[in-house]
């Protein structure tokens, strides 16, 4: 099994929202979802369900199916008659949902923290190591799936499952902006991307305060090099600016 069926079969076995979907229309949407996070489809352009049936040899019942669940990802805006199109966050846009990631994030791996067991942690490993795996082959969007995946893991191990819908559609929203610029060759060869393993080593060590620094340290570090152009080049600067993060404990 190759690491990107592997990780479609861990992660979208149910779409975000708990549902089972149809062998064809998941395969549809998830061949449509790569290329919108990748760039190849892009919001200058109209897809319409006639069209991409013929592309995809399916009725156009299953391309509707598929255009309702990229809908609910945030990916696409359906405009009835004129077709659908995919979306393009402004920066303020940018902006709210780096916020938002790391304010639902940090308060979930601070749970997550004081509960997370030793095969919890050894299951978050396996990911990373999936995860370099495919960061060595240069596979962009098998990166992309495992690398939400493992954010999800996490949270899940927080328990707070009634934010998780509102988190997967932050994520991957934050993808489609982060990777839709072809990246320089430096930021394979020598990324300045804080790693996983600075997240796992302070959740095994169920050190909350490490674990959000971490954390934070890994998402700053991560947009700042693969959008300069939303979120600017300095990630101490960037990380200044979205401080203090919204503290659970005191609302």
């Amino acid at each position: 099994m190759t690491i990107r069926s592997a990780a479609n079969n861990a992660s979208h076995e149910k779409d975000a929202f708990g549902e089972k979907r149809g062998r064809k229309s998941e395969s549809v949407f998830q061949d449509l979802k790569g290329r919108i996070l990748t760039g190849e489809l892009k919001s200058d352009s109209a897809m319409t369900e006639q069209s991409l049936a013929q592309e995809y040899a399916c009725s156009q019942s299953t391309i509707r199916e598929a255009l309702m669940l990229l809908q609910e990802c945030g990916l696409v805006v359906r405009k009835g008659y004129q077709g659908t199109f995919v979306t393009d966050p402004s920066v303020a846009e940018a902006i709210l949902l780096l916020r938002l990631r790391i304010n639902t994030e940090v308060a979930g791996i601070t749970e997550a923290a004081k509960v997370i067991a030793p095969e919890q942690v050894a299951e978050l490993r396996d990911l990373d190591r999936q995860f370099m795996e495919a960061r060595s082959q240069r596979d962009i969007y098998t990166c992309a799936e495992i690398d939400r995946e493992f954010h999800l893991q996490i949270f899940r191990f927080a328990g707070m499952s009634a934010l998780e819908p509102l988190l997967v559609r932050t994520l991957v929203m934050l993808q489609k902006i982060t990777l839709a610029t072809p990246r320089p060759d430096d930021a394979w060869t020598h990324p300045n991307i804080v790693k996983h393993n600075c997240i796992l080593d302070a959740l095994e060590a169920q050190d909350s305060d490490a674990a959000v620094s971490a954390l934070k340290s890994h998402v700053f570090s991560s947009v700042t090099l693969l959008a300069p152009q939303f979120y600017g080049q300095d990630t101490a600067k960037l990380q200044a600016q979205h401080e203090p993060d919204l503290n659970p404990a005191s609302l």
